[in-house]
């Protein structure tokens, strides 16, 4: 067995190489083992990465506990993290404007006539929304809030409800604007217009295969009345404004990237300065309480993303200095010649990883370690990134970990268990994607051929 691994993979295997990567494995298995246990993401990052420290002290004599801190600071000081507050801010100005339920009413005057038309709902307010705020969490809080109970009312079981609010807010971070993109693109020196516009086909793919499920499932529900679910809130003209006020924001801060009017940063500032002027305006929502709220909000989630940015550097330091990238691109490059062999295996091991660990975690550690061996084998990094991006939000409704599952059950009050167990065939359909994304990379390099110079 020995014999048929790639050249490179067994000069690295004896000697002292061996003791090192045994150091880097130890913490590895610490900081999966503190999550397991409950604790928090960049904590369990800092404490394995001091793990390794002891264990690099007492095996080898060095004392590299200097440069953790420098490496947490150089973590942080990447000009493209500005926009990470900007597109967080302003996704949370829009969900409180009200656009969640106005967005839902106006879908479900155009599909009352369908048998269970809320989940067709719930798939299409989720596809518009990942427009507007770019994380998978607050699209399952906003919906879940608003839309588990009435689907639970009008015939769908309160556990598949739930587990299809999980799965379609999947797609919130794959169709623009998207964090794990920005910080995708930061980190591994891509295009993040290219991997903004790359994002959209393969969310709508999401997004139908979903749909195709709910179709199939509730074709036996009844139909539903907009006045039995919604009551009526301001006149038809205000509706229609809030509705293509919901359509334009993503289109001005995408489109301003695409045509060079905007950078990253830039276009996220205007989404914000768009989304507190339509807040005031279209959508009434003039108490002082509601911008602080928002930007409350927009505070601790900036605060858990740029402290996990930091503790994941150290970690992302250790494993190039222990060669896990080098061992990583060997693998990979062995598998090459047989590419659909090579894209199962990876995406299998993104999504075995996405059980265990978050997304925003998990793209931190991997995308320095990965992107820098993707030329060796012909892969196209924005393609890459896509396909890594929707393996991992798998993660977000996989068990044990599936925040998702845990926003919804918190939101809309449903027990944990049974709605874990209703996510799999979400996992298992949305993973089928993944699979198609990966094999077909037409799908997500077609837009980008029509916008930029490839």
């Amino acid at each position: 067995m020995r014999a048929s691994l790639p050249q490179g993979v067994r000069r690295r295997l004896p000697g002292r190489g061996a003791e090192r990567v045994t150091g880097a494995l130890v913490m590895l298995a610490v900081m999966v083992a503190l999550i397991v246990a409950g604790f928090d993401i960049a904590l369990a990052m800092i404490a394995a990465t001091f793990a390794y420290l002891a264990i690099t002290w007492l095996e080898e004599g060095m004392n590299l506990s200097a440069i953790v801190p420098q490496l947490m600071a150089d973590g942080m000081n990447a000009e493209l993290l500005f926009a990470v507050p900007l597109f967080v801010l302003m996704g949370n100005l829009m969900h409180i404007s009200g656009i969640t339920e106005a967005l839902m009413r106006a879908l479900l005057r155009g599909l009352s006539r369908v048998p269970g038309p809320l989940g067709y709902v719930n798939v299409l307010a989720n596809i518009v929304m990942s427009g507007m705020s770019g994380s998978a969490i607050a699209d399952a809080a906003a919906t879940s809030t608003i839309l588990v109970r009435p689907m639970v009312k009008t015939g769908y079981k309160p556990s598949d409800a739930g587990a299809l609010t999980a799965a379609a807010a999947t797609i919130g971070p794959i169709i623009p604007p998207s964090i794990p993109f920005v910080l995708i693109g930061g980190l591994a020196g891509v295009s993040i217009g290219q991997l903004f516009i790359a994002g959209v086909v393969p969310g709508l793919l999401m997004g139908g295969l979903l749909l195709l499920w709910v179709a199939v499932s509730s074709r036996r529900l009844p139909r539903v009345a907009v006045d039995d679910v919604f009551p009526a809130r301001g006149g038809f003209w205000l509706s229609s404004a809030q509705l293509l006020f919901a359509l334009a924001l993503p289109v001005v801060v995408v489109g301003s990237m695409l045509t060079g009017l905007a950078t990253v940063t830039e276009s996220a500032a205007v989404g914000c300065a768009l989304a507190g002027l339509g807040l005031v305006t279209i959508f009434r929502r003039q108490r002082q309480g509601s911008i602080w709220k928002a930007v409350t909000a927009s505070s601790l989630n900036v605060g858990a993303i740029l402290i996990t940015v930091a503790a994941s550097a150290p970690i992302g330091w250790i494993l190039a200095r222990e060669g896990f990238g080098a061992y990583a691109g060997e693998f990979l490059a062995y598998l090459a010649p047989t590419p659909l062999l090579m894209w199962f295996v990876t995406v299998t091991a993104l999504l075995v990883l996405g059980l265990v660990l978050e997304p925003i975690p998990l793209i931190l550690i991997l995308t320095p370690m990965l992107f820098p061996q993707l030329g060796k084998m012909g892969i196209d990094p924005v393609h890459f990134g896509v396909v890594m991006t929707v393996a991992l939000m798998i993660g977000l409704i996989s068990p044990p970990v599936g925040l998702n599952l845990f926003t919804v059950s918190r939101a809309s009050g449903l027990p944990l268990k049974p709605l874990m167990r209703a996510s799999w065939p979400y996992v298992g359909l949305l993973a089928v994607a993944a699979y198609i994304l990966a094999i077909v990379p037409e799908l997500s390099l077609w837009m980008p051929s029509l916008f930029f110079d490839r």
